[in-house]
């Protein structure tokens, strides 16, 4: 399930092609270089790092291409970042697939100092959750930002789409692991963009992103199936409720043999299965209630409860209760709560 939408800058959420080809223009007639006033070609400019750009646009290599970079990066802060236009409907757009639930992400190789100048002067602020860009030396590739967004989010790769303009947002998302939406109303699709699945108007996004459910079942065969009416765990906005587990082997579907600490270690390892895939683990579960069949073997399962919790820095809350009888007989059966 999509949760989050990460917005490439340049030419999908902002149209900054004024500002960054009069900061172009500039920085070439600092350089001793006639202009390129072709503004098709100067297309060329916008999206990768900007020794690349400078190369494609004016041939420049080595540390003339370095040297051009530095400089345009002394003049747009004075002469392109707050040179920018909407694309129209845009904005309604995001805010509304913000109201749906969706986290909102820019994901972009432009400086990242400059992006976040730029988001939060803007009217999209309100609705963008982070912005990542590249750092002062522009050597990171779009997958990196695109792995520094789901890193902040805490989410799996499954759970983002990146949403751009050109062929190199589509390479960085795939090399990411991403699923890729293009748009047609940037620079970087001249042939169009029929090759991609796309969108092609903003108020489109609103079909293709209904809404993030609160609630999502958790199922993985690594831990014993469900064999009544209800899921092995759910998530809940941030949290996940993982239902009891008991200790079967999830491949052969029976009991484990031994005593208490062996059913306590399956069940553990019923729990890990659990929180692995629905991308939490240990260290973040803040509640656990363990139910026994005779409270004498407290000492033993709590030996193994420790061990479980060994990495955790802050150990969950816990409650542990004796009760008459437990599914299938067992002699212990564990819940946890985890955040996600």
């Amino acid at each position: 399930m999509i949760r989050a939408l990460l917005f490439d800058l340049d030419g999908t959420l902002l149209d900054t092609s004024r500002g960054i080809f009069r900061t172009a223009d500039r920085t070439a007639i600092a350089m001793g270089l006639e202009p390129c006033r072709d503004y098709r070609k100067y297309s060329l400019f916008v999206g990768p790092p900007l020794h690349i750009g400078f190369n494609r646009v004016y041939s420049l290599e080595g540390k003339d291409a370095e040297r051009a970079a530095v400089i345009y990066k002394k003049f747009y802060p004075e002469t392109g970042i707050d040179e920018y236009e909407y694309y129209d409907g845009l904005l309604e757009a995001v805010k509304e697939l913000k109201r749906r639930g969706y986290m909102i992400a820019v994901a972009t190789l432009k400086n990242e100092i400059a992006a976040r100048h730029m988001i939060s002067n803007s009217l999209f602020s309100p609705y963008v959750d982070i912005v990542h860009g590249s750092d002062e030396k522009e050597r990171m590739e779009k997958k990196d930002i695109v792995n520094e967004c789901l890193k902040s989010l805490s989410l799996r790769k499954e759970e983002a789409v990146l949403i751009g303009d050109s062929p190199s947002d589509a390479k960085g998302a795939g090399e990411a692991g991403v699923s890729f939406l293009a748009v047609p109303w940037g620079f970087g699709f001249p042939d169009g963009v029929s090759a991609y699945n796309h969108v092609n108007t903003p108020e489109e996004l609103l079909d293709e992103f209904k809404g993030v459910s609160f609630m999502e079942k958790i199922e993985t065969k690594a831990a014993p199936a469900a064999i009544g009416p209800y899921s092995q765990a759910v998530k809940a906005g941030s949290m996940l409720f993982c239902s009891g587990q008991i200790p079967l082997d999830p491949a052969t579907g029976e009991l484990v043999e031994g005593g208490v600490k062996e059913q306590a270690k399956q069940v553990f390892r019923n729990i890990k299965a659990i929180l692995d895939e629905a991308g939490t683990d240990e260290k973040h579960i803040v509640k656990a209630t363990v139910f026994l069949k005779s409270m004498d073997d407290f000492a033993s399962v709590n030996e193994v409860y420790a061990e479980f919790f060994k990495d955790s820095d802050i150990l969950p809350a816990r409650s542990a209760v004796a009760v008459a009888k437990l599914p299938r007989d067992v002699m212990v059966e564990i819940e946890v709560i985890a955040a996600l």
